[in-house]
């Protein structure tokens, strides 16, 4: 099986889950222990340096009182 990374995609991504953070007034401080995780990863995510599983999409979703499709949301354009 192939890993396909879209650094692009990844970006989006970490930009809308900083935005909902932002907007829960949270750091990445206080979300990463919400999601039993360093603030550091939180940090990589949002600056779309990882690839995310599904599991981790989950964990912030929950963390943020939100789904994984409203995470994703961003993601539509029609460019891509």
């Amino acid at each position: 099986m192939q890993h396909v990374k879209d650094p692009a995609l990844s970006k989006k991504i970490g930009e809308r889950i900083r935005q909902l953070r932002k907007e829960k007034k949270l750091s990445q401080l206080q979300l990463a222990v919400l999601m039993d995780n360093h603030a550091e990863q939180v940090g990589r995510i949002e600056r779309g340096e990882i690839n995310v599983t599904i599991g981790t999409l989950q964990k912030i979703a929950c963390s943020l009182g939100t789904s994984i499709i409203h995470l994703l949301a961003a993601e539509q354009d029609t460019s891509v």
